[in-house]
């Protein structure tokens, strides 16, 4: 039970060094921005062959920068928070994660909101990347 404890308590100083400290809503968890996490997620799980996946944010307006020129652009710090591997970035997915979407209730337990409709997500597949709209609000991209 002590390893448990301890376990937990340098979880929490490793969430609260790499994320800062957490609020009331993420105290004891390892979650700090769950758009960010779920576009991470879509990108990490759309990715092929071995590389280092990132999902990065985009201004969702006409005319701001594409995935494309986002991930061309952000190489060197993609590359430099995987301690500089990789040589080669692109972008190769693109999505909009919806936000403001309701929150259903948490069912640990049992059943709770069947059938209600919660998170929405659109990817754009490679076609997204060279989107200069509104429209994707996240790149996929990678290093290799």
């Amino acid at each position: 039970m002590a390893v448990l404890a301890l376990s937990a308590a340098c979880l929490l100083v490793m969430v609260t060094l790499c994320q800062g400290a957490p609020t009331a809503l993420q105290q004891g968890t390892a979650y700090y921005n769950f758009y960010d996490e779920l576009a991470q997620s879509i990108c990490t799980a759309a990715a092929e062959g071995p590389s280092f996946v990132f999902a990065i944010r985009r201004d969702c307006r006409a005319g701001g920068p594409t995935c494309a020129e986002i991930c061309t652009t952000r190489k060197d710090a993609m590359r430099g928070s995987v301690y500089n591997q990789g040589s080669t970035s692109e972008c190769f997915d693109a999505l909009h994660v919806y936000k403001r979407r309701p929150v259903l209730a948490p069912n640990p337990s049992g059943q709770t909101d069947v059938g209600e409709v919660g998170l929405a997500t659109y990817r754009y597949f490679l076609s997204g990347c060279s989107a200069d709209y509104c429209g994707p609000n996240y790149c996929c991209c990678l290093v290799r």
